[in-house]
């Protein structure tokens, strides 16, 4: 029986996802705080990126790693 440390299961890597988000969630109300686009901005791109990381795990990474015969 093969075993993985918790984040390199499904699981874990949707719970670092949501961690990002939360982190991601407080650097926007810290800039919208301080009035500062930038971190606002840095935020909306943790965010995004927390989001878009399961389907491109799922759609895009897998399918070329299957392609390229890795397990």
């Amino acid at each position: 029986m093969e075993h993985n440390s918790f984040f390199h299961t499904k699981e874990g890597s949707l719970t670092l996802a949501f961690v990002v988000i939360m982190v991601a969630f407080v650097i926007i109300m810290l800039g919208l705080n301080i009035a500062n686009d930038v971190i606002c901005l840095i935020g909306f791109g943790l965010a995004l990126c927390g989001m878009l990381y399961s389907p491109t795990d799922v759609y895009i990474l897998k399918p070329l790693k299957r392609c390229w015969g890795q397990k």
